[in-house]
């Protein structure tokens, strides 16, 4: 048997609490600490965990497979027989959903690490993509039950279907704690510092607002938004006829292809250019890539901006906005749903993608400052905290929509609870406090 036939295969299942696996997964949580799992390699995982190469194959069959492992290690080790899906719904549940958002606090700090590598790669990793799913669905299964009996015993009201509601919910955990871990948005530096914007977004999102104890009158004398100038430039140095025809090509395939599998050879043929002319204007299909994004998404960052000018008092015309932010139809879906599930991990990308986030953050955090000085929203966590949690919970929301994931798979009934529950989240207000949750 070659090496190759060897290692591309275990011999058999394994549970991981022998010596070796428990050595590999040290070693490799350990590197991904210091590396990107891009670079991370088997040769440099044997020396870290004191074993040989056909001792390391005997268990797994590459560093993916080790990341799988590591990560049923990980839920285990962080919830143990205190998960909340062990509770039935009710208080009971309530108790240890909350008790497991200081869990997930702490798994998060231990090892957020590993679940960024998990994070960058459950999109191009299928085995690492259902791994990471299958712990997500416990949680969205369990929120969801929840839900359904907040609503069944009249402590909640009716609104998008409790699955959908769970996996925004859920989905919003996962991304701002990852880019809280690897440092990507200055609003959100800590994991601590989310755990305020996550129970008010959850008491919004299951409740239709948040408790306050007050309900004061607008003040019609306040100021109103003053947008600053948009930090994100969308205009592209590149105006002749070639890179256009380039990037013309690139945005028609996309709508059949992944950037991923997609071919610099392919645009070339679609383009009716030469491979020369093509690295003349950029450096890369992902350099191309990231020249397509900026344009869509300056058209998404002033659909967010234009929150300012609509009557913000107005439920409808709040969600109008939102249906017109979210619109992605043409060839700008494909385009942003390549950027969602490709920033992570590619650095041409990610860059321009924090920039459009960071320039929509910018917009809501002076939203709700302004709101909430009028007397229109109500206090509640720092708007700059929480304009950058609601924001990184849609912009999950829309990955999964567009990645067709379950629960989330209609665009369209996304865009709408993605409405209804960031007007409760900023301006919805409840007398009595709900149970935790």
């Amino acid at each position: 048997m070659s090496q190759r036939s060897f290692v591309r295969r275990r011999p058999r299942e394994f549970d991981g609490t022998t010596a070796a696996e428990q050595a590999v997964f040290d070693a490799t949580e350990r590197l991904l600490g210091e590396t990107s799992l891009q670079d991370l390699t088997v040769a440099k995982i044997l020396p870290e965990a004191g074993l040989s190469r056909a001792n390391f194959y005997h268990y797994f069959a590459s560093k993916h497979d080790v990341l799988v492992a590591l990560v049923a290690r990980m839920f285990d080790d962080s919830y143990g027989d205190d998960a909340p899906w062990s509770s039935t719904p009710g208080r009971d549940r309530a108790r240890r959903m909350g008790v497991s958002l200081a869990s997930t606090l702490e798994m998060w700090s231990r090892h957020g690490a590993v679940i960024g590598a998990v994070i960058e790669h459950m999109h191009s990793q299928p085995a690492v993509g259902a791994a990471w799913q299958k712990m997500f669905a416990q949680f969205v299964d369990t929120v969801a039950e929840q839900i359904r009996y907040e609503r069944e015993s009249g402590s909640a009201p009716d609104g998008a279907p409790a699955d959908m509601v769970a996996s925004f919910l859920v989905g919003a955990v996962e991304r701002s704690f990852y880019v809280s871990t690897r440092g990507l948005d200055a609003r959100i530096p800590t994991v601590e510092g989310i755990a305020e914007s996550m129970r008010a977004l959850n008491e919004a999102a299951i409740y239709g607002g948040r408790a306050v104890d007050d309900a004061p009158g607008v003040d019609p004398t306040a100021p109103g938004v003053a947008m600053a100038p948009a930090p994100f430039d969308d205009e592209p140095d590149l105006q002749s006829d070639t890179p256009r025809a380039i990037l013309h090509a690139m945005r028609e395939l996309l709508v059949d292809h992944t950037l991923a599998d997609l071919s610099v050879a392919k645009v070339l043929q679609k383009a009716g250019t030469s491979r020369a002319s093509f690295y003349f204007y950029f450096r890369s299909k992902e350099d191309a890539f990231v020249v397509l994004f900026r344009q869509e998404a300056a058209g998404v960052v002033a659909g967010l901006r234009a929150f300012a000018d609509v009557d913000r008092s107005d439920p409808a015309a709040l969600l109008a906005q939102v249906g017109q932010w979210l619109n992605l139809e043409g060839f700008t879906g494909p385009i942003i749903r390549n950027a969602v599930h490709e920033w992570p991990r590619l650095p041409e990308l990610r860059t321009e993608y924090l920039s459009a986030m960071n320039a929509m953050e910018t917009a809501l955090e002076t939203i709700i400052e302004t709101d909430r000085m009028r007397g229109l929203a109500p206090d509640g966590p720092p708007a700059p905290q929480y304009a950058a949690t609601l924001l990184w919970a849609i912009e999950r929301a829309v990955a999964g929509a567009l990645a067709r994931e379950e629960h989330l798979d209609d665009l369209a009934a996304v865009t709408t609870m993605v409405g209804t529950v960031l007007y409760a989240a900023i301006y919805g207000r409840r007398g009595v406090p709900p149970t935790s949750v």
